[in-house]
């Protein structure tokens, strides 16, 4: 089976056609009709959202759906918790330590020290979130 798919959601803060404001990350989804549901919301809003797919890394022989509550470890560059955060997903994991290895060896390849590993659910919101 293929690894389960986590769907990163972010929502930029400018009005729909205008460069510029920020695009944090509200949600952490597990799958595409959770992730539409924020995309209209958003909508309603004046905002747009998008998402990102990323597989899950970790988990080889699982054969069951992410459900929410589940934890996983997303590789940022970024911070999720600034509110003038533009935070970019780079991979996401089933455990800590992997997560945390991968974004030191970001941090050691590019010399920025914006990469780090953030513990979320599945399920996630920002309070920001629609």
């Amino acid at each position: 089976m293929r690894e389960p798919i986590v769907l990163l959601v972010y929502e930029r803060t400018a009005p729909v056609g205008v460069d510029g404001g920020v695009e944090p990350l509200i949600a952490v989804c597990a799958t595409e009709e959770e992730a539409k549901a924020l995309e209209k919301a958003s909508a309603v809003r004046g905002r747009h959202a998008r998402w990102e797919e990323h597989r899950l890394r970790g988990t080889a022989d699982r054969t069951s759906p992410l459900v929410d509550g589940e934890t996983v470890y997303v590789v940022l560059l970024g911070d999720i918790d600034s509110s003038n955060s533009d935070p970019t997903g780079i991979a996401v994991y089933t455990d800590r330590e992997t997560a945390e290895r991968h974004a030191s060896r970001e941090l050691h390849e590019s010399g920025s020290s914006d990469y780090h590993a953030v513990r979320l659910a599945i399920g996630w919101r920002a309070s920001s979130a629609p």
